[in-house]
């Protein structure tokens, strides 16, 4: 039996980045065991203490996943994987090696890139024996080290249809109250900040019946579980099978077993469609409504979109019944004061159950990265940790592509946001539908505060 130990490289002081599960990694090794059996591997989901790990679990292969925020930690892992053994392979996947191929560390020996669930089945027969270039070049979608030089093996298809996909294992992670699911992969709409369109590239559905399949499979096997959100990127894309949806799940009768949230666009929320979607028990609604400018809205989210539409959208989710959450986006590069302070002063205007405010970031992949690169304000050897989307911890550190504004003015308006947003919060927490995540969240934000207080070691 070949173990596999799986490392989402997350900043583990922060609770929010470890709050749900990595449901790539359970993907991944449903995909495995349906190819070779189901007991030919045990899995482990690193959660702290990778040294211990290794030592204690003896893997045959290393799987890292993270983010561009984060990569500095999937390197340090990477490093001491190889200083504990240097015969044990790593492999690097996720969105910051898919957009960046040529970051790949020296201490990774494969980058997997995009969408990894056959590549990982490929890779995994190249072990039997000696793992070498030759083998590698015959299979797409990886970036390597061959001679101390980068190789390439090409663009792999994307999974298609993804029914072909097994669902993932979530026996191999820690399945709580509310947890979430994939229904899709991909996004019709290219806003010029989002990574995640460009990871997925083209867009793809799972059918209505794996969709219910999975949710009957959740709840069945996680009695424990009262809310599913689907992670989607626009959850509402393919009406008609948003019909199927809301029709299945009322045969099933678990519409009324289980509360769902979901993603929207809001120039595609209609009457018809949150009327479906209250029909199946989605009780949170969230929007990317970035800003309350139009300018602005248009450059962040292209045409198409208006105000409008944003402040119609939290109208009917409202009208509804149901939870409206928005985010927003500011300091675009010729955003101005006034403008700024127009989105907030929208947010103020109409009525939201939760919102959360973001500095723009060039995330590599997106046109933003590209501006921000001609303006040299990144590279492909940088401090990622810039990156960190997270403001209020990050301000210091943050790239600022402002034209208009200095980091300490942006800063300041950005507080004004915080402020808001936790007005909202106290008036909203305990009634609203995520309320059921406020105990675990106080508890563990309290138990990383009390651990990084006795000890600042990140990775260990």
């Amino acid at each position: 039996m070949r173990k596999i130990l799986f490392i989402n490289a997350i900043d583990p002081s922060r609770e929010l980045q470890s709050r749900y599960p990595h449901l790539g990694f359970g993907y991944l090794a449903s995909v495995l065991r349906e190819k070779y059996g189901p007991g030919s591997f045990e899995f482990k989901v690193f959660s702290q203490g990778v040294k211990k790990t290794l030592s204690e679990f003896k893997p045959d292969l290393v799987c890292l996943s993270s983010v561009t925020q984060n990569y500095g930690f999937a390197k340090k892992y990477a490093e001491i994987v190889k200083s504990h053994d240097r015969g044990i392979p790593v492999f690097m996947g996720g969105v910051h090696i898919s957009a960046l191929p040529h970051t790949l560390d020296k201490n990774m020996d494969v980058g997997i890139l995009g969408e990894g669930e056959e590549t990982i089945a490929d890779l995994v027969s190249a072990l039997e024996g000696e793992l070498n270039a030759s083998k590698l070049k015959k299979i797409r979608g990886l970036a390597f080290w061959e001679n101390n030089k980068l190789s390439y093996t090409g663009i792999r298809e994307p999974i298609n249809p993804l029914d072909k996909l097994p669902m993932p294992a979530r026996d191999i992670l820690d399945i709580d109250a509310h947890t979430y699911m994939f229904t899709s992969r991909g996004c019709p709409y290219s806003c010029v900040f989002c990574s995640s369109s460009r990871f997925w590239d083209k867009l793809r559905f799972f059918s209505a019946e794996y969709v219910v399949r999975e949710i009957k499979h959740i709840k069945e096997t996680y009695p424990q579980v009262k809310m599913i959100s689907f992670y989607d990127d626009l959850f509402i894309a393919n009406k008609p099978r948003l019909q199927k949806i809301v029709e299945l799940l009322k045969e099933e009768g678990l519409h009324e077993k289980l509360a769902f949230s979901c993603s929207c666009r809001a120039n595609l929320v209609t009457d018809d469609v949150v009327r479906l979607l209250k029909e199946m028990n989605v009780v949170s609604i969230g929007m990317g409504l970035e800003s309350g400018n139009q300018r602005i809205l248009t450059y962040l989210k292209g045409e198409g979109i208006t105000v409008e539409h944003n402040r119609n959208a939290v109208k009917t989710i409202r009208k509804h019944g149901m939870a409206a959450n928005a985010s927003f986006v500011i300091g675009s590069p010729d955003e101005t004061r006034e403008e700024i302070l127009q989105t907030l002063g929208f947010i103020k205007e109409i009525d939201l159950d939760f919102v959360d405010t973001y500095v723009l970031t060039p995330l590599p992949g997106t046109p933003i990265w590209e501006y921000a690169r001609k303006r040299g304000l990144v590279s492909g050897d940088m401090d990622w940790g810039k990156l960190d989307v997270s403001f209020a911890e990050n301000h210091k550190q943050a790239i600022i592509l402002s034209e208009k504004l200095s980091r300490e003015e942006l800063l300041s308006l950005y507080r004004k946001f915080q402020l808001l947003r936790y007005r909202i919060m106290l008036k909203n927490a305990f009634k609203h539908p995520f309320a059921l995540d406020i105990p675990k969240i106080i508890s563990k934000i309290a138990l990383l505060k009390i651990k990084y207080a006795l000890s600042p070691q990140k990775v260990e």
